[in-house]
């Protein structure tokens, strides 16, 4: 076991004590440099005690005295004769010869030429430490076996990889489900002047339905203060209102001025029609293209036909001599308004005509 002089030093202090000591330190680790440095130490006190590097290890051996023989224990103080076999964790030192002339020039006991049992040991020991493989070189072997991570290349091209897999099956999904081609058809049955005219129509109706069908109160539901809302009470249309001739009035008083008269004039007077049957007449001309099929109802003439009747029935008070009634009436346009059946017919007007040019 060291001592604490010994195992606080850093091992580049310890493999420079081992190099003036000339011990061979190569492929030691730090524990096996400090068993060898205290093994020396202690068989040598009476060579190292004076030396001011080795001094302080001779000092913190014992508290009796601060001579470096009196605080060593008696199986360390021995010499090279008398020590027990015991298996040595340093190199032959190739300073031995010179410490035994040492000791011969200092009246010392004499060292003999021929090894004895103790030196063999050590030396044997010391071939046997050297052949073994250090912990810190077999960790580095054993890592080498393990797959290391991989590189920031790869990872990239593997996220690369996986995101173009995601993007081609959601490509896939949306070609299967086809919500292109669905878009694209329903541009194709919107662009045209019956989808403008549905559109305005729908949009008065709104209005008048909103205008004759009341909300009647039904529940309230009350504040919760955990999200800081207020009490909101929850309304819902009263449909028992369509049992009743308050609702009907008004109602058929707009489809009567809004749709009926004007569909019926535009059937009758329709010149989508006549145009498309003259040109069916004519004899074929391959240079031509076929003329396309006309509306049974005209569209122009529809919104011609809306935006009179509206202006004569709103602004002149013409009331279908009797037909319509004048509480009704004033329903209509309290609730769509005069200027929106106007501007709703302007609107299917210049679609219609932009239609017949592009027909052309």
């Amino acid at each position: 076991m060291s001592s604490y002089w010994v195992s606080k030093k850093k091992k580049a202090e310890l493999v420079e004590l081992c190099d003036q000591l000339g011990l061979g330190t190569d492929g030691y680790l730090k524990n096996d440099i400090e068993s060898l440095l205290t093994d020396y130490l202690n068989t040598h006190p009476k060579q190292l005690s004076n030396d001011s590097a080795f001094s302080g290890y001779y000092d913190t051996l014992g508290s009796r005295s601060r001579s470096p023989t009196k605080g060593l224990n008696s199986n360390v103080l021995v010499s090279p004769f008398d020590a027990p076999a015991t298996r040595s964790r340093w190199r032959a030192s190739r300073t031995a010869p010179e410490n035994s002339t040492a000791d011969i020039s200092t009246g010392e006991e004499s060292v003999s030429p021929a090894p004895s049992l103790t030196e063999r040991t050590l030396r044997s020991g010391s071939r046997r430490l050297s052949t073994r493989t250090p912990k810190s070189i077999r960790i580095i072997q054993e890592t080498g076996k393990v797959p290391l991570p991989p590189s920031p290349a790869i990872v990239a091209d593997a996220i690369e990889s996986h995101t173009n897999a995601i993007k081609d099956n959601a490509m896939k999904a949306v070609e299967r489900i086809s919500i292109q081609e669905k878009a694209t058809g329903l541009r194709d049955r919107l662009s045209n002047v019956v989808s403008v005219n549905a559109v305005t129509l729908t949009y008065e109706a709104a209005f008048l339905l909103y205008r004759l069908i009341p909300f009647v109160y039904l529940v309230k539901i009350p504040a919760i203060q955990a999200i800081n809302t207020a009490p909101h009470s929850v309304l819902l249309p009263d449909l028992f209102v369509l049992l009743t001739a308050d609702f009907w009035g008004p109602f058929l008083t707009w489809l009567t001025t809004a749709i009926l008269v004007p569909l019926g004039n535009a059937y009758f007077f329709n010149l989508t029609a006549t145009a498309a049957n003259v040109a069916r007449s004519k004899p074929y001309d391959p240079t031509i293209s076929t003329a396309p099929e006309g509306y049974k109802t005209d569209p122009l003439t529809f919104a011609v036909t809306k935006a009179l009747v509206a202006y004569l029935v709103h602004y002149k008070g013409f009331d279908f001599m009797g037909l319509l009634g004048g509480e009704s009436l004033k329903i209509v346009e309290a609730g769509v308004g005069r200027e929106t059946q106007i501007i709703g017919a302007g609107i299917a007007g210049l679609a219609a005509v932009w239609e017949s040019i592009l027909r052309r």
